[in-house]
């Protein structure tokens, strides 16, 4: 008998939420509460097998997309979670020692409460923070936290309310943008980013518009989720709004692609990358060797969640992809030790989206052949895209 069965995924539903999902989310519960007590290293190691093998269980046999085809990249979004849960309990395992809260942040106030709600509390704290905002353990935090200008709730409540929406129907039009390219890349097929009927100059720009929309797509739909995850977490659960700082900090201004992956782009995945990428590969290959082992796992992380929707995956796009903008890195540096001088202005800016761009078309292709752009988070009858579209046709 196998017991995960990579063919046949089973529908999310309460028996298997309670038999697949909930072994795994108690297992990485108690490592986070292991985490924040001293001297729990041991247990820690020990409970890691286990937790390792609900979450390949979990990421390879539950299926998000309720029978639809045109659903399975939810399974996408699955593995992606599973996997980084997955990285953060290894972490903590590596890690001998206890992690503990920043002085003065909400944890380090619920942890010298010194009650069994305010541990359970501060160890939920740990789990559900992947950038560990609150927290100095394997490394130092690093966020895009700034002066913040919503100190009260409401305020901060109306801001990203009004930022969810407005991303969410961003990300209905630029899905309705790609699919409009060909009526294939709007189905659970998928399409290819590059038309081989079309004139040399047409392929290639066309390739290129549906690179960028993609991109935009994914930038939109992480805000959305993060904007309305952080409304609940305000709203409902009483947090401090210093909880959730911006989860960019407008991308599309790099002007170089250290400035771009490390300053610009979300930290959602930093530390375990940094402690299980960078370090190995910088004590074995020096500085370049950690740029490109930080790019490579991220890489093979994105390569395991396009594998769970089902359709496969293509290695050398996707892992090659995060491997060519930690080269992109390590050339940047090489400039700066020539030239003295890091890119920057008009021509930093184009070598950054040029670069990213050009090695762009690969995956972004290798996604839209496994029908990336079959489906948004809007329900098709209540689109905004196909309703403003509608009414200027009409």
């Amino acid at each position: 008998m196998t017991l995960v069965n990579l063919s046949n995924k089973t529908p999310l539903n309460t028996s298997s939420a309670l038999s697949v999902l909930l072994p795994l989310l108690s297992a990485y519960f108690v490592t986070a509460l292991l985490t924040i007590q001293p001297g729990t290293v041991f247990w820690r190691r020990l409970l890691l097998p286990f937790t390792l093998w609900f979450a390949l269980r979990a990421g390879a046999s539950l299926d998000l997309s309720g029978g639809d085809p045109a659903k399975a990249h939810a399974n996408q979004s699955l593995a992606l979670h599973v996997c980084m849960m997955s990285m953060r309990c290894i972490e903590w395992a590596v890690y001998s020692a206890q992690v503990k809260p920043l002085q003065g942040t909400p944890a380090d106030v619920n942890a010298r409460r010194a009650t069994w709600s305010s541990l359970f509390l501060s160890a939920g704290n740990l789990a559900v923070g992947p950038r560990e905002l609150d927290w100095q353990g394997p490394s130092k935090p690093k966020t895009l936290r700034k002066p913040y200008p919503f100190q009260r709730r409401s305020s901060f409540i109306r801001h990203r309310a009004l930022s969810f929406g407005l991303h969410l129907v961003l990300s209905d039009f630029l899905l309705l943008a790609l699919q409009s390219f060909s009526p294939e890349i709007g189905t659970p097929e998928g399409g290819s980013v590059f038309d081989p009927s079309l004139p040399a100059s047409r392929r290639y720009l066309r390739s290129t518009l549906m690179t960028l929309f993609l991109g935009s797509s994914i930038y939109t739909m992480t805000r959305t989720f993060y904007d309305g995850i952080s409304v609940v977490g305000v709203f409902i659960f009483r947090q401090s709004p210093s909880q959730w700082p911006p989860l960019f900090s407008s991308p599309w201004r790099a002007t170089s692609l250290k400035e771009l992956w490390g300053e610009r782009w979300h930290h959602l995945n930093r530390s375990w990358i940094i402690n299980l990428g960078a370090k190995p590969m910088y004590r074995v290959f020096g500085p370049a060797g950690g740029v490109l082992g930080a790019f490579t796992i991220s890489g093979l992380m994105h390569d395991l969640g396009l594998r769970a929707v089902g359709r496969g995956s293509d290695f050398l796009a996707v892992v090659g992809f995060f491997f060519v903008m930690g080269v992109g890195v390590i050339l940047e540096s090489v400039w700066i030790a020539v030239q003295g001088k890091t890119p920057s202005g008009v021509a930093g800016w184009l070598w950054t989206f040029g670069w990213v761009a050009l090695w762009g078309h690969v995956i972004a292709d290798a996604w839209l052949i496994r029908g990336a752009a079959a489906a948004g988070i809007i329900p098709e009858g209540y689109r905004p895209s196909k309703a403003a579209w509608a009414f200027m046709t009409a």
